[in-house]
């Protein structure tokens, strides 16, 4: 089993055990792990990030799950999850319901993904610049580049999206 594939398992156990404990919101997959679930692996990481603002009920689902906790990352074996306090973001981030093997999990929209990369790449991580030309050519037809737009928050970030943008036509 590749370590996507436990991945995947581990938070399958994750949502099925906050549903049965009765909350009615899901995790919310974030960072780069979103962007592991959007290149179906292509672009691995390690860690499983994920947004849930009952922190006390994520922490007792880990801890019953086998978990042991290391600073700000939950262990088991080989899977790492981080837990993500952005909780400002849920209000006006988007999130895609995405099917994955007959199970569906939430995740950080592309756009917000996109949203959140540009300040990376506008620093000169030219990875993160060429992922990002990747996500537009992988899914030009489904990116709301007007939300993208209303949301960055520089000029900058709006001529870096149009610059990336332009090579994905090149």
């Amino acid at each position: 089993m590749s370590i996507l594939e436990e991945q995947l398992k581990a938070i399958k156990e994750i949502y099925r055990e906050i549903k049965k404990a009765g909350s009615k919101i899901e995790p919310i997959l974030m960072d780069k792990f979103a962007l592991t679930v959007y290149t179906q692996g292509m672009y691995p990481t390690s860690n499983i990030s994920l947004l849930f603002p009952d922190l006390e009920l994520l922490y007792k689902v880990l801890k019953e799950l086998g978990y042991s906790q290391l600073e700000s990352f939950w262990v088991r074996g080989d899977i790492i999850i981080e837990i993500n306090e952005k909780f400002e973001i849920i209000p006006t981030a988007k999130f895609n319901k995405i099917e994955i093997e007959d199970f569906y999990i939430n995740v950080l929209s592309l756009e917000d993904l996109m949203l959140d990369m540009i300040k990376q790449c506008l620093e000169g991580d030219l990875l993160v610049c060429d992922l990002i030309k990747m996500l537009i050519k992988s899914y030009q037809g489904y990116i709301d580049f007007h939300y993208i737009y209303r949301n960055c928050k520089t000029k900058q970030e709006v001529s870096k999206f149009n610059e990336l943008r332009k090579a994905y036509y090149n």
